[in-house]
């Protein structure tokens, strides 16, 4: 099992990373996990990595974390631009699993309706 302070580690260097546009996919394991609310689930950190979701964040700030071991829940405030040009907020819950000093896994949780609006 990983301890909470390796959890917290990993995370806070995954927002910082994808804050800045860092290379944030070497923080992820090989077979990583997306799943979710009005996600297809996906498989492998290239399939993460290519997610269209990442083109359009402009910022983020974490609001809060709690962590327990090798699990984490996030709540991410995201700034978002569609493709379209559109600019808007969201929350987004993240559910982490944390394996052999890997992010291992996410459950996401959104308001799916909103994100779409304004996607649209």
């Amino acid at each position: 099992m990983v301890d909470s302070n390796t959890t917290k580690k990993l995370l806070d260097k995954y927002y910082d990373f994808l804050r800045k546009k860092e290379d944030w996919d070497s923080l992820l394991s090989d077979d990583f996990l997306l799943t979710g609310t009005g996600i297809k689930e996906s498989r492998g950190r290239e399939a993460y990595k290519g997610n269209n979701f990442f083109r359009c964040v402009l910022d983020l700030k974490v609001k809060t974390m709690i962590i327990d071991g090798d699990s984490a829940c996030a709540v991410v405030n995201y700034d978002l631009m569609s493709p379209k040009g559109n600019k808007f907020n969201v929350d987004i819950a993240e559910i982490w699993k944390v394996r052999g000093g890997k992010l291992a896994s996410i459950v996401v949780y959104f308001d799916t309706v909103y994100f779409q609006k304004m996607m649209s």
